[in-house]
């Protein structure tokens, strides 16, 4: 049983953070639900579960990873020593010594000092959804507005999807309770009263106004495609302070700029592929270094995009150069660990995103496992990091169910995934539902690590569809599960799509919009 709640922050005002506040605002103080059937809008109950939520949000205005920008990130941190981690390229601002007595209307102002916060979109021109518009969605609200007339049916346009959060929002009035251009510096829990203190900077025309704040729950939900990961390669910080050619993957936004230029992509994840199908046609070279030591131990065998990655990279029209991993960089060329060297035009960095929460890494947290972040191979210590532990049913922190976090799971059913972690979080807050004792959710974690261990994965429906409905076991009362009323993904379907598309763009007989 949690305490009485009744002050909430959502650190993130992407999809996560606003289906978060809309399950919050549609749930009573007795654990009741006011979203019962599929509609577009919901009653909000009389006595409301929760006396104040803010959401919290870096930008100005909502979308998270979907709200697109013609404007990029910065190439490559050639500045910054330890480029490889999200310390490094994205260190806390340090805030004014004293802030005891301030409020978000009592701010301390000091001038905004420049640094680069990574917090722009990795959205590029043409971008178009690998998920189908059934499960692309929330389980209330208004519809995707693309409909069956769209050249990618049944996937949608990024604009679509900003569009649909945009509704969302509008639908539900959700914006009165987010402060935008707000981010979260610091953040722990005072153990005399139990709230979790807060340091929030506002940064406006010029200036940082910070204060402190109080809650008694906090929910985080700042996404997972906010700060690159540059990969610790020797020679990488010379050759592109030298050749100025080098970028992560999430500062690519159209295919023109690489027209007719020698191209290396440095990664074969999903994210790579699906940019060559616009780059294939107008590079005049395209290369791929892929995270193995042999070309001939590249194998996806157990990957379920296995069949979708190889025919691309494989297919002989399309002339793409396979590479092992790098070994360095020298000033102007790139040596591979076969031993064979090449010029490049361009380099893109397809290697992912950390997971970071650096308001978490603070002295009064130190000996605290909120949320374990490790590296993605455990022979890599300075690789990505991407791995959170300590996290029941992806949702709560195990020892404190005050703190919890949305959108951890990669899976096609991200969004449905992100709001049943809400609806979980507001039938566990009202008292409607109870966390079984920490050594049961460690149980639960190892059990699932096992899961993934032997193959399972959340990109297979059916596994992402049992964690949904154990999820939803903790919902409030009168909460109703989308999966009862709509039928499973079609996954053989969707990749058939999927293929379909890509081919089109690829030889030109599709131009996404």
């Amino acid at each position: 049983m949690t305490n009485s709640i009744n002050k909430v922050a959502i650190i993130g005002g992407g999809a996560g953070g606003l289906v978060t506040l809309n399950e919050f605002l549609h749930t009573s103080k007795s654990g009741r639900s006011t979203i019962t059937k599929d509609e577009e809008r919901h009653e909000l109950p009389e006595e409301p579960a929760f006396e104040e939520i803010v959401v919290f949000e870096q930008n100005s205005s909502i979308g998270g990873v979907w709200n697109y920008t013609k404007y990029a990130d910065e190439g490559f941190p050639t500045d910054v020593e330890e480029y490889y981690s999200p310390l490094g390229i994205r260190p806390p601002r340090e805030p004014p010594t004293n802030l005891e007595n301030t409020d978000s209307t009592k701010p301390v102002e000091v001038e905004a000092r420049r640094t680069h916060r990574w917090n722009t979109s990795g959205v590029y021109d043409g971008l178009y959804t690998n998920v189908p518009i059934p499960v692309m969605r929330f389980s209330s609200g208004p519809p995707v507005k693309s409909g069956v007339d769209c050249d990618f049916h049944p996937f949608v346009m990024h604009h679509h999807v900003l569009d649909y959060l945009r509704d969302f929002a509008r639908i539900n009035d959700l914006e009165k309770y987010i402060r935008f251009n707000s981010s979260i510096e610091q953040m722990y829990k005072d153990e005399a009263s139990g709230k979790w203190i807060l340091t929030v900077v506002n940064t406006e025309n010029g200036m940082e106004r910070w204060y402190r704040e109080k809650f008694d729950a906090v929910v985080v939900a700042v996404g997972k495609f906010n700060i690159p990961y540059f990969p610790k390669i020797p020679g990488l910080p010379e050759y592109s302070s030298r050749n100025g050619n080098v970028r992560h993957a999430k500062s690519y936004r159209n295919a023109q700029y690489y027209k007719d230029k020698k191209l290396l992509i440095v990664g074969s994840n999903v994210s790579a592929v699906d940019m060559l199908q616009y780059l294939v046609p107008v590079c005049k070279e395209i290369h791929v270094s892929m995270n193995v030591s042999r070309i001939e131990d590249f194998n996806l065998e157990k990957s379920p995009a296995k069949n979708w990655i190889e025919e691309v990279l494989k297919n002989p029209e399309f002339g793409i150069r396979l590479h092992p991993k790098i070994h360095h960089f020298s000033q102007t060329y790139v040596r591979f660990h076969d031993g064979k060297q090449e010029h490049f035009d361009e380099v893109i960095l397809a290697t992912g995103y950390h997971t970071y929460y650096p308001f978490l890494n603070v002295p009064q947290n130190e000996g605290k496992e909120y949320a374990k972040i490790l590296p993605s191979s455990e022979k890599d210590r300075e690789g990505q990091l991407n791995i959170v532990r300590n996290l029941y049913l992806y949702t709560f922190a195990v020892g404190d169910p005050t703190l919890c976090h949305i959108g951890l799971p990669m899976t096609p059913l991200f969004f449905l995934l992100s709001e049943v972690s809400a609806i979980a979080i507001a039938g566990v807050w009202t008292n409607a539902k109870k966390l079984p004792p920490p050594e049961k959710q460690r149980e639960w974690i190892e059990h699932y690590e096992d899961l993934k261990r032997n193959g399972a994965s959340l990109l297979m429906p059916d596994f992402a569809l049992n964690l949904y409905n154990e999820i939803h076991s903790y919902c409030p009362k009168d909460r109703y599960n989308f999966f009862d009323t709509n039928g499973s993904v079609d996954i053989a379907a969707i990749k058939k799509a999927s293929r379909e598309y890509f081919y089109k763009v690829i030889y030109g007989k599709l131009q996404p919009a």
